[in-house]
């Protein structure tokens, strides 16, 4: 009997641990820069993020502007989300953030677990 009552508290205490790391929020900070069509890099990007819950995302510019996103997709390759100025595709595996203009733009950053 003490067997089952060990075995039976170790797993609910295994199931506690899963479900508090899943709710950790995970921080990343992104450099890169624009790329013009022709290929040329441009100007410096600076993108920090923030993965809480499943659909929540905190999503800061250069200067601490926060912006409005949301999530679209996230999967264990990619995380997708979008904001009024651009859609945004981070890739789990690599750390490869890419940032896509309505205008034609792209920016490619890379990003660090802080």
């Amino acid at each position: 009997m003490n067997q089952v009552t060990f075995l039976i508290s170790g797993f609910c205490l295994l199931v506690i641990l899963v479900g508090a790391s899943n709710a950790v929020e995970r921080q990343f900070t992104c450099k890169g820069q624009m790329i013009d069509p022709s290929g040329e890099p441009k100007s410096p990007v600076e993108i920090s993020f923030s993965l809480g819950e499943k659909s929540k995302i905190g999503l800061k510019t250069t200067g601490d502007k926060s912006l409005a996103s949301h999530i679209v997709s996230n999967n264990k390759i990619q995380l997708k989300f979008a904001t009024k100025e651009f859609v945004g595709e981070f890739f789990h595996y690599t750390g490869d953030l890419f940032l896509i203009y309505p205008s034609g733009q792209l920016a490619r950053l890379t990003c660090s677990h802080t």
